[in-house]
Formats: C-alpha cells, sequence, structure tokens
C-alpha cells in the first residue's frame, strides 16, 4: 500500500508514494484522523511528490479528497497538499478553492518547506525543519 501516515512535530503526514487509489488515501486518512494519538484539529500535509498517475486522477478525484477532509472538518485544522508537478499544481489549486467553499482551508505548495511553515503558522508553533 502505497499510502503512508505519520504524526511529527505536530503536523499528520499523509504521504503517496507510488500508484495508489482514493479509497486507500481516504482509508488511511481516517485512520491516522481517529486515532486517539492524533492532536485535534490537526494540520495536515498530504505528500502528493512521490504519486504515480495523478495526472489521470483529475479533479474528479481531487475534488473526493476534499469532500473526504471536509467531512472531517472538527479532526483538521488544515491542508496543505505538496504537488509535484505543475500540471498537478493547478488540479491541486482548483481542489483548495473547491475546499474553501466547502469551509476547508487548502492550500497547494511546490516545496515541503513552504507547506510546513504555512502548515505551522496555523497553529501557532515552531515550523519544523523540512
Amino acid at each position: 500500500m502505497p499510502v503512508f501516515t505519520k504524526m511529527q512535530d505536530g503536523v499528520l503526514y499523509m504521504v503517496v508514494d507510488g500508484d495508489y487509489t482514493s479509497d486507500e488515501l481516504r482509508r488511511k486518512g481516517a485512520a491516522a484522523l481517529e486515532d486517539p494519538a492524533t492532536p485535534t484539529p490537526v494540520p495536515v500535509l498530504v505528500d502528493m511528490s512521490g504519486a504515480a498517475g495523478l495526472r489521470k486522477k483529475g479533479v474528479e478525484a481531487i475534488r473526493g479528497t476534499t469532500d473526504f477532509f471536509s467531512a472531517r472538518a472538527e479532526y483538521v485544522e488544515r491542508v496543505a497538499l505538496l504537488a509535484p508537478s505543475d500540471l498537478a499544481y493547478g488540479v491541486m489549486n482548483q481542489g483548495a478553492v473547491f475546499a474553501e467553499g466547502r469551509g476547508l482551508e487548502a492550500r497547494p505548495f511546490r516545496t515541503r518547506a513552504e507547506a510546513l511553515e504555512w502548515l505551522q503558522r496555523s497553529s501557532g508553533g515552531e515550523a519544523p525543519a523540512p
């Protein structure tokens, strides 16, 4: 399974490495968000930099992921999406606009450092080292 989750420095990391399904991303995300060890609400970094087949998934898959996080707004402080390419960044930006319309603060980033800085700023913590 190419979707991994971990808590580190107050951020929930959801890392995609390889070919994945949207269901797998949601299943792993739900388990991590509902884990009693995960603080609530938690900033989330969805790292898609190792995702294969992202180009084929398109806007509907991103909207599905946005729906997933929006439905769990009580668990999620905000979501940073790490984009592996310009095309993915554009699709993720559309997803972020859709998320914000549903009351979830989300934003795509090109680098992990920028994403972590934005996430840590939201929770008032110190930005962790990339």
